[in-house]
Order: C-alpha cells, then structure tokens, then sequence
C-alpha cells in the first residue's frame, strides 16, 4: 500500500514539474529528471518486494514451528491426561491390588492367602496375611500400607469442597 502511495506522489510530483518546465522551455531537463525519478521508484519497489519476499517466508516458518509447537502440546496434554488416568486408578485400588502392580506378590500368593483366610476363618486383611505366610516382608508391607494411605489422603483432600468458612484464595 506504501508502494502505491509513493508512486502516486511521484506521478504527482512529476507531472507538476513537467507542466511547470514545460512552460519555461527546458523539456528535455525535465523528462530526464522525471526519468531518474521513475527509475528511482522502480529501485525502491524492487527493494520493498524483496522485503516482502522475506517476510513472506519468515512468516512461513513461524506458521511451521507454531505448528509443531502446537503437536508438542497435544502430545503432552494426552500423555498428562493418561498420567493422571493413571494416578486416579492407583489411588482407588487397594493394598493388595498395589502389592500385585508393583510385583511385590504374584496372583498365585495372593490366592493362596485367600484360601488360607477362608479355610482358617481368618479375620485378618488380605495384605497381613501375605506377611504371615512369609510372602512379603514386615517391613515392606508397612512402607507400602503408609505411602497407600498417604495417596488416599492426598485424593480425599483433593475431592473434598471448600467448608463454608473456609476461604479458597
């Protein structure tokens, strides 16, 4: 638009001196001047298309990486969304199913604890009998039972809703 601007009052420009000179005698000055005048101009608008060529293809690659930007951020959005998927199924399962997940007992010990608790009248949890029978340890049953419940509480502070007296800023 700058271009065309320029180029319109140099036309303007050119035809005042041409009526001006003309009038005094000296045409062939001012079609010479107009001449450096135009060639002036065609100088100018070469540049500014160039320019425009440049930013043109600048443009073009900031499209490109706003695109790929955008990809990278999709990605990430899903694999957020499948870890808290993930985080929620974990803090919903129990002692025992996390026992199981982490490979801490195989499905075989937890059967068999569960046949001894029906077979023995047991009152016991799942989870206290896999120690007595000597499939996990004392030690790592009570590590795990803490960090399980700690999950649960992080998940119950989490769900819970501001009390009316409680300020949420």
């Amino acid at each position: 638009m700058e271009i065309v601007f320029i180029l319109l009052a140099c036309c303007v420009a050119a035809g005042l001196l041409y009526a001006k000179l003309s009038g005094g005698g000296a045409p062939r000055l001012a079609e010479a001047a107009l001449e450096r005048d135009i060639q002036l101009m065609e100088l100018r608008l070469a540049n500014l298309t160039e320019t425009y060529g440049t930013l043109q293809a600048s443009v073009a690659a900031m499209r490109g990486r706003l695109h790929a930007h955008a990809e990278r951020e999709a990605d990430r959005a899903v694999e957020l969304r499948a870890s808290a998927a993930q985080t929620a199924t974990e803090q919903r399962e129990s002692l025992t199913e996390r026992l199981l997940r982490k490979g801490l007992v195989s499905e075989d010990q937890v059967a068999k604890a569960e046949a001894y608790r029906r077979n023995t009248g047991n009152p016991l949890p799942p989870d206290e009998v896999l120690a007595l029978l000597g499939f996990i340890t004392a030690d790592v049953l009570r590590a795990e039972r803490d960090e399980h419940r700690r999950q649960h509480r992080a998940t119950v502070t989490q769900e819970s809703p501001p009390e009316d007296g409680e300020s949420t800023a």
